[in-house]
């Protein structure tokens, strides 16, 4: 089975996003290119931020960008605690009834969508008690 390692944003304020999800997720910084995108990890998964300013394709920028990504925490509080101090408008808001697998979603500094669960995506869904569907 192949295992998703790998998401970009391309955006043209890779700084501040790759700091948004340093502070907020605690993703470590792997590395950066000369271009200026930045490359962050959770120790499986890479996020890349890439630099539309500068990009190494400019086919690149023809190109839409992602729907939305999520992230597994422990803890939604602190998680919500942490966006409202860097970012209070994208400040997570709990998914409507019945949704499948995060309890709620948020958004960087370019309006880039994330979920954000307890739960995962094991492929069970959310029980009812966390915001999920009736019938299980």
């Amino acid at each position: 089975m192949a295992k998703l390692r790998h998401l970009a944003l391309l955006t043209h304020q890779p700084e501040k996003l790759a700091e948004f999800y340093k502070k907020v997720f605690e993703l470590e910084e792997v590395f950066r290119t000369k271009n200026g995108s930045v490359h962050l990890s959770d120790g499986e998964v890479n996020l890349a931020i890439l630099n539309a300013n500068d990009p190494k394709d400019p086919d690149d920028l023809k190109h839409m960008g992602m729907y939305h990504f999520g992230f597994h925490v422990d803890d939604q509080e602190t998680v919500a605690k942490r966006i409202q101090e860097i970012y209070p408008q994208g400040a997570p808001k709990k998914r409507p009834s019945g949704t499948s697998y995060a309890e709620t979603r948020g958004a960087d500094p370019d309006g880039n969508i994330f979920d954000i669960s307890t739960w995962g995506w094991s492929g069970k869904p959310l029980p009812k008690d966390k915001g999920g569907p009736e019938q299980q």
